[in-house]
């Protein structure tokens, strides 16, 4: 691996950026992660792509970092992990892992010690119910947040108790730049924020589009994305949860909800979806079994193809230009 490793992503009107890495900042990153909640690790089963930040760093760099056994698995490619290792495994978890969950936890926890981390996306609906189900003595869930831009920045543990609105606590290394007491957008140093391309150096600080409520110096409530956060009549609506749950729903993983501009409600959205078997009409009708008064859309589109990402994510922007990207992918 040459010194720097370059990674990717789409900015908001679907330009491309890229992000350097330095070997040592992954090396870094694996090990503050890895050691903390799985230092005996033998076996890591990383459903997250090479291609991504968080597959590369946990994945390929952590099972070097580590001397551990390395899978490379993939639900939309159809490779599923052999489970004939030994010792402590980490499951390396993006949102379409979790339907496989229950069935790789039944056969791994009565032998092994199984860490579960997430990252790359929401935690999908119905994510809490495995980890009631399964957290214990024999298996660990810890989720991450970060991006392409800071590397992993804050994590929870979730366990039996957790909720969806969980606060997050800093990883050792990261510094909370937010005051306590206001929504802010996020913003942290770290010695492990990515190098943009054309500077000589990685800057010390990043603010992300993340909106949080600072707790404390190393604590806060996620609030949401500010490029997913639109007002539809006074109401506050996060795009990107809306959208997963219409996906769980629809059983439709190509499906985004797009923020619009309207002459009458100021914001509003539209959505969109690519499956041939899905027709706008049902997509309608899952909105009736959301809670009254919830905003509707101003029109559902089926598209013929809606790419998704290196770990699932729809990109509307990629679909057309007549729509600003959405993004609840911060790594």
């Amino acid at each position: 691996m040459s010194a720097e490793h370059c990674f990717t992503t789409s900015g908001s009107t679907g330009a491309p950026r890229q992000w350097w890495r330095s070997v040592a900042q992954m090396e870094r990153e694996a090990a503050l992660i890895l050691r903390r909640w799985a230092p005996e690790v033998q076996e890591i089963l990383a459903f997250a792509p090479a291609s991504h930040s968080y597959g590369m760093i946990l994945g390929e760099v952590g099972a070097r970092v580590m001397n551990a056994r390395l899978q490379a698995c993939s639900l939309e490619q159809q490779r599923l992990p052999l489970l004939d290792g030994q010792g402590p495994c980490v499951i390396l978890a993006i949102a379409s892992t979790w339907c496989l969950l229950p069935a790789l936890l039944g056969r791994l926890a009565p032998r092994r010690q199984v860490l579960v981390l997430h990252s790359a996306s929401m935690l999908p609906p119905g994510a809490l119910a495995t980890v009631r189900q399964h957290a214990g003595p024999q298996v660990r869930f810890v989720e991450l947040l970060g991006s392409t831009e800071t590397g992993a920045m804050a994590y929870r543990e979730l366990d039996v108790r957790s909720d969806a609105e969980q606060p997050w606590t800093l990883l050792d290394d990261v510094a909370l730049l937010c005051l306590p007491g206001q929504p802010a957008a996020l913003a942290v140093s770290s010695p492990r924020i990515a190098r943009a391309q054309g500077q000589a150096r990685p800057a010390p600080s990043h603010h992300c589009d993340d909106q949080v409520l600072a707790l404390d110096e190393r604590r806060f409530q996620w609030l949401g994305r500010a490029s997913s956060l639109i007002k539809v009549n006074g109401l506050r609506l996060d795009l990107a949860r809306l959208a997963g749950e219409l996906s769980a729903r629809l059983g439709c993983p190509a499906l985004a909800c797009v923020a619009v501009p309207d002459a009458l409600r100021g914001e509003a959205f539209e959505v969109l979806y690519s499956d041939a078997a899905l027709t706008e009409r049902a997509v309608l009708e899952a909105f009736t079994e959301l809670p009254p008064g919830h905003p509707r859309p101003v029109a559902v589109r089926g598209l013929a193809n809606l790419p998704l990402s290196a770990t699932g994510k729809p990109q509307p922007w990629a679909a057309t230009p007549a729509v600003k990207e959405y993004t609840h992918e911060p790594r």
